[in-house]
């Protein structure tokens, strides 16, 4: 009776996972990739490119993001400028990477892909939350290329160095979900949730298989499908069938287990103080963060701190008009210093 049952599940299972191998084989044609994959020192990497003229502009996504985070934000600022966003290895439509997941690696990633695109100097990055950390490495090691930097709601080296006990919880917890979530995925358990959740609202199901995982995990579903519904359907349609993907929560897995790793790292890399940066905090951040964004600002000789009022961490999804400004004003001081400088030759 019990290898019988055995039997069965390992059928099922077999049969589940060879469902969802063609599933993806059809969600390759029927979702082809919102941009384009250039090949560069770093191996392929997927590339959204919009606008063009001015400063360009390259943003950089957060711990588990990809160019479709920037679906809001991008139309607005390629309506003056050209912008590029791009999916790091293992994220969004660009191959993984076998490579140690360190910060240095990241900003080689970064490096390569403005190489290959022969992107103008210099240019302005934007980075959210953990893209920060990946900007602060890349400022140090490419200062010459930059015109200016964004931070928005960054994370910061402090907040993770040292977990505390709730953190290392928070951790281990994150990965753990992270890797069944990869084996969800591969016979096809999350394609059928997110189907009903994103596609038919329908969140009784998915939210029993989140239970299995405990209050926290719910808590986290819960606030990630309210960001999801502020983007525009097509993108949610896209990010959907990416998720269906177990690759996505294996490179989300180990961003995660590394993060007390890489804010280490970070801590000994800093922005050089001759490049233009403004910093933009959610108003949801306590006392203690804003004062850590307040100081990432100052140390820049031409350093700006801002509050989004409106918005949370997401502040590319709430408040993308402030990020707009604050570009502009940028690049209006840095043309205006630029005159002024050929003046006085």
């Amino acid at each position: 009776m019990v290898i019988t049952l055995l039997i069965a599940i390992v059928a099922v299972l077999f049969l589940q996972a060879l469902a969802q191998l063609l599933c993806v084989r059809r969600d390759a044609r029927k979702f082809p990739p919102p941009g384009r994959t250039i090949n560069t020192s770093h191996g392929s990497m997927h590339v959204r490119q919009m606008g063009s003229g001015g400063l360009a502009i390259i943003l950089e996504a957060g711990i588990a993001a990809s160019s479709l985070n920037w679906s809001i934000l991008q139309p607005q600022l390629a309506e003056f400028a050209a912008t590029y966003s791009y999916d790091r290895p293992g994220f969004g439509w660009s191959a993984p990477s076998g490579r140690e997941c360190t910060l240095q690696e990241m900003s080689d990633d970064l490096h390569a892909v403005i190489t290959a695109l022969k992107i103008t100097t210099p240019y302005v990055l934007v980075g959210h939350s953990f893209g920060a950390l990946i900007l602060s490495v890349y400022a140090q090691r490419f200062p010459e290329e930059l015109a200016g930097i964004i931070l928005v709601d960054p994370l910061t080296p402090e907040e993770w160095i040292k977990p505390d006990r709730s953190q290392r919880w928070q951790l281990w917890r994150g990965v753990w979900f992270s890797r069944a979530g990869a084996a969800l995925g591969g016979i096809g358990v999350l394609r059928f949730c997110l189907w009903l959740l994103l596609q038919r609202g329908n969140s009784a199901v998915p939210r029993r298989v989140l239970g299995l995982f405990g209050g926290k995990a719910s808590e986290t579903g819960e606030r990630i499908v309210n960001e999801l519904a502020k983007l525009p359907p097509e993108t949610v349609r896209l990010i959907r069938e990416r998720w269906s993907h177990g690759r996505f929560f294996l490179t989300m897995s180990r961003y995660i287990q590394t993060l007390p790793k890489t804010a280490a790292e970070a801590s000994r890399f800093h922005i050089p103080s001759h490049i233009p940066v403004t910093v933009i905090s959610g108003a949801h951040q306590p006392p203690v963060r804003l004062a850590d964004h307040q100081a990432m600002a100052a140390r820049s000789l031409r350093g700006k701190h801002l509050i989004a009022e409106k918005g949370a961490h997401w502040v590319h999804l709430d408040q993308p008009e402030l990020i707009v400004e604050a570009f502009r004003e940028m690049a209006e001081k840095l043309k205006a210093e630029s005159i002024e400088s050929l003046n006085r030759k």
